[in-house]
């Protein structure tokens, strides 16, 4: 009877469980060493000084922490609640927002690719941006290489309470995505979205003569 023996399985850095022991161990210190240095980067410290402070509370010094760590968020906007952000990536750069945008929170984001909020967006509670997907692995494990894909959040666009938007999807301009849609491919500009996957409801009025301007629009 044939002994199965195990496969050689690799680290996300590429490497390998062999080697003599104190190979292993220097291998898991640099690991560490690189985690912690990633942890006390300025943008980690602000996501745990900011998830302090109460929802709906303290908005302009929530944003202000936010700005002070490097990020790019436009006059007018403010950040309402909690901003969960994870990856490897520098943080600052991939993530970014416009001009009176509100981000009501929570809002996770898996930053390997850059997500993006135009002028006027509106994002609702508890929404969940994935830039990150990953190939299909072999029998031992399915969830193979990462892959990435930016997210792009048009000009005076509402995303309501918990949607989850996929790696790559662009949500065009003054589109609509109802509550608890899963979008997985690109919405087109003025269209209202729902449900799972996301499908098409209606088309949306594009003409402004009745509406005001996007620094007008208001939170909630």
């Amino acid at each position: 009877m044939e002994t199965s023996v195990p496969r050689e399985r690799p680290y996300q850095d590429g490497t390998r469980g062999t080697g003599t022991l104190m190979e292993r161990l220097q291998r898991k210190t640099v690991r560490l060493a690189a985690e912690v240095e990633r942890t006390l980067t300025r943008a980690r410290l602000v996501q745990g000084v900011a998830a302090t402070l109460p929802q709906f509370c303290f908005n302009e010094l929530r944003t202000a922490l936010w700005r002070a760590a490097g990020f790019k968020i436009g006059e007018g906007s403010l950040v309402m609640g909690d901003l969960h952000m994870a990856g490897l990536g520098d943080w600052p750069s991939l993530f970014s927002v416009g001009e009176y945008s509100y981000i009501t929170g929570p809002l996770r984001m898996d930053l390997g690719g850059s997500v993006s909020l135009g002028n006027g967006v509106n994002i609702g509670h508890d929404c969940i941006f994935l830039t990150v997907n990953h190939q299909i692995g072999p029998r031992w494990r399915r969830a193979g290489w990462s892959t990435y894909g930016a997210i792009t959040v048009g000009d005076g666009a509402w995303l309501a309470s918990r949607v989850t938007i996929l790696p790559g999807v662009t949500i065009g301009e003054g589109a609509i995505v109802a509550a608890g849609a899963v979008v997985s491919r690109d919405v087109d500009p003025h269209t209202m979205v729902g449900g799972v996957p996301a499908r098409v409801i209606r088309t949306l009025d594009s003409s402004w003569a009745d509406q005001p301007p996007p620094p007008e629009v208001t939170a909630g």
